[in-house]
Order: C-alpha cells, then structure tokens, then sequence
C-alpha cells in the first residue's frame, strides 16, 4: 500500500510544471515549516497504514498507534497557538 501512494504522488509531481516543482523543492529545502509538515504527513499515513493493513487481535496497539499519529499534529497546534497570541 505504501508502494502505491509514493507511486501515486511520484507520477502526480512529474505531471507538474517545471516551475511548479522547483518551488515546491526550494520551498521544502530553504523552508522549516513545509519540511515539518511533510514528515507530520508521512509519520500520520505510515501509522494509519499500519493500523489498516495489519490484522490486529488486540485492541491496546492499534490505540497507541493512533494516539502516536496524532501527536505530532497536536504539539504542532501547541506550539503555534504560542505564536498566534
């Protein structure tokens, strides 16, 4: 599964302009913010993945999982809601 979204996005990026994938590289190496959100992304799908495709016989990891995802999602609203005020 995870095969088929890097494929997914792969041939989505390539069908962009040139310029539109050059903004987004500069954008994702100059910048810290859209680096951290790709890898809030990547780390969200890997634990959704996770928690669809394996066959769980117990309730507790797919909980801690889920919770784990969510995590970096959550300190990130914490940390800008210091920002905003």
């Amino acid at each position: 599964m995870t095969a088929i979204w890097i494929v997914g996005a792969l041939l989505r990026y390539r069908r962009r302009r040139a310029g539109v994938q050059l903004n987004v590289r500069s954008l994702i190496r100059r910048r810290r913010w859209p680096r951290i959100v790709l890898a809030q992304a990547a780390w969200a799908m890997l634990c959704a993945l996770l928690i669809a495709q394996i066959p769980w016989e117990e309730r507790m990891l797919p909980q801690i999982l889920f919770w784990a995802g969510l995590t970096p999602t959550f300190a990130t609203i914490w940390f800008d809601r210091k920002k905003t005020q």
